[in-house]
Order: C-alpha cells, then structure tokens, then sequence
C-alpha cells in the first residue's frame, strides 16, 4: 500500500512543462493536481503524453541502477527504462483522480540550484500529514521530476536497494523476471 501511496504521491511532477521562467517547478506540481483529478490518464492518450513527457524516466532508471548501468547493454537500459515507466504509469494513473481529490498541498522554499530544485511539500489528506519532497533537474527549459522522498525515504533508493538484493541473489536475469512479471499484472489490471 505505501508503494501505491508514494507513486500517487509521486503524480504532480507529470504535468505539461511550459518555458522554465513560464513554469517553475512548484507550479508543474501544483498544476498537476488539478490536470491529474480530471480522469484516469491511461484512457485519455492526449493527457498521458502529456504526463509521460515531463517526467525524466531514463534519469531516474539510471539513477535507480547506480553502478549496474555501467554494466547494462544500452538495450538492457532502454528496456529497464521502459518498464521503470510503465510500472510508474499504470500503478498510478488510474488510482490518481479518486487519490487527488480532498489533497491539500503546503509547499515550503523550493530550493533550485542551477539545473537541479528540489520542492519540499507537505500533503494532507484528512488530517493525515506526510512530507513529500520532489526533486527535479532542468533538461533544456523544462523541469522534470526524478525523485520523490516521502518522509524522508527515497524512492529511487527504495526501489534501488530492492532491485540491488534481487540482482544479488538472482543476476540481471532475476531483475528482468520480477518486472516482466510486474507489467504482466498490471497489464491483466489495466
């Protein structure tokens, strides 16, 4: 459940990035919410482009990699990249219009650093608080997302120290099955 939760939590950085002096990176995510709540995005492909493309997804595989993308082929990267976003997609857009809805978003000093910001949050949703904390880098003029720390627990670490011990006790072959199995489920679902 928390995975659900933090990929929900992790929604507000897909939406349509305009200019960087025309969108900085506290309003992508708040415009987000509002686009996010309208409809499922996977029945609306106009709107899941939209998400999809301000989202930095081959970031935050190699980010999620570490050391081991120095080892991939760039086929393995393109396809662990692929799966990182399909994952991502279908786990959280069809839940986000119903999760969204009652959100209240305080955001404190989003902190930007030349090509990297990070925008911490606190979300509420009936009288739960939570501290989210997203952080973005600059790719041309626009801001994408590639992470998310939810009370402090990163997900890119959270899922790189999973995929660490499967890749421990099973090799890269061990990674690719508990994906591919991941996006069969998720595919029966959607």
């Amino acid at each position: 459940m928390k995975f659900i939760v933090t990929l929900l939590l992790l929604l507000p950085v897909f939406v349509k990035a305009q200019t960087a002096s025309e969108k900085a990176p506290e309003a992508m995510i708040q415009n987000v919410f509002v686009l996010a709540q309208k409809e499922n995005p996977l029945s609306n492909p106009q709107l899941k482009n939209e998400l999809d493309s301000n989202f930095d997804f081959r970031q935050m595989s190699l980010n999620i990699l570490g050391a081991e993308a120095s080892k991939r082929t760039p086929a393995d990267l393109k396809w662990f990249e692929d799966s990182i976003k399909e994952i991502i997609t279908k786990t959280v857009y069809p839940k986000a219009p119903e999760f969204l809805r009652g959100v209240k978003i305080t955001y404190r000093n989003t902190l930007i650093d030349e090509n990297k910001a990070t925008v911490p949050s606190t979300v509420s949703k009936r009288g739960e608080k939570t501290d989210v904390s997203y952080s973005l880098i600059k790719t041309g003029s626009s801001w994408k997302i590639i992470d998310l720390s939810i009370d402090e627990e990163s997900w890119v670490k959270t899922i790189n120290e999973k995929m660490s011990k499967t890749l421990k006790e099973k090799g890269w072959s061990g990674v690719k099955e508990l994906l591919n199995n991941r996006v069969k489920a998720l595919n029966k679902k959607v």
